[in-house]
């Protein structure tokens, strides 16, 4: 668990060595299918992600190469921390950018698609 202050710095307040990750509510396991799949997201090993984005699943980008991210000027918030989330928006707008990129790396140079398998 981390604690993150108002500068934004991540504060360390305990490891849990054996996390618990059954559920027993479907929100619970909604909730904890959710973080596994935002972390395999973020760890990206399928190379999707171009290192810019802003988003990632249920994370979002709060600090990077010492510039502060936030929400848009004149928000009632100053930070992300603890707003709703649009994590499924998020997910399913990159996997689309993802089959575009797909399909359109598959065709040929003259512009005609490949041949069927």
């Amino acid at each position: 668990d981390i604690l993150i202050d108002h500068n934004y710095k991540p504060w360390l307040l305990e490891v849990n060595a054996s996390p618990s990750l059954t559920a027993n509510t479907v929100q619970d396991y909604d909730m904890k299918f959710g973080m596994l799949d935002d972390v395999m997201t973020v760890l990206d090993m399928e190379k999707y992600l171009t290192g810019n984005e802003l988003q990632i699943g249920g994370f979002d980008l709060l600090y990077r190469d010492g510039l502060r991210y936030g929400p848009p000027d004149g928000s009632v918030h100053t930070s992300y921390l603890g707003c709703a989330n649009n994590r499924l928006t998020q997910l399913q707008r990159l996997a689309k950018a993802r089959s575009w990129e797909m399909t359109h790396k598959q065709q040929r140079p003259d512009g005609s698609p490949p041949p069927p398998p």
